[in-house]
């Protein structure tokens, strides 16, 4: 999979896991740590919370035999509820578009799955996509949020 590291930079192939947490704030910390300790090569990191659990999401920049003892180092933590690696990755971002743009039509030329709720248009993709059709839209995006790169395929309870 080819997933901008940040703007300006060249792709790379990255190897997406996603991580359920349980323990609230203090596992999380803990598990930053673990990544940090073992200098683990984390591309991006985006966290996100359900009912329950906290789930992260982290895009390594190494080969794919890495990330798999990655993951099984990652398995063994204490408050590692479920890992996966996933094949899969899509990203989220949040638009005030100008008056009368015309994103519609454009996100779905591009494959991006778009609606707006209230003042908000909600975009979703795959984030290399989602990257060229907000570059696309450049002119008329007033404010943007990019929530970064998920990876939910296959995860219990999502």
């Amino acid at each position: 999979m080819a997933v901008p590291r940040a703007q300006g930079e060249e792709a790379v192939a990255l190897n997406p896991i996603e991580v359920r947490l349980s323990g609230g704030m203090l596992a999380l910390v803990r598990f930053l740590m673990t990544l940090q300790n073992k200098r683990m090569p984390v591309a991006r990191f985006t966290v996100g919370r359900d009912e329950n659990d906290m789930r992260v999401t982290i895009l390594l920049d190494c080969p794919p035999e890495s990330a798999r003892r990655y993951l099984t180092l990652l398995s063994a933590l204490e408050d590692v509820e479920e890992i996966e690696a996933s094949e899969e990755t899509m990203e989220v971002a949040l638009l005030r578009v100008r008056d009368g743009a015309s994103w519609g039509e454009s996100a779905a030329r591009s494959g991006i799955a778009a609606h707006e709720d209230g003042e908000t248009v909600v975009a979703s993709g795959e984030p290399e996509t989602l990257e060229t059709w907000l570059a696309g839209m450049k002119e008329d995006v007033e404010d943007v949020v990019r929530l970064g790169p998920i990876a939910r395929p296959g995860m219990g309870g999502a």
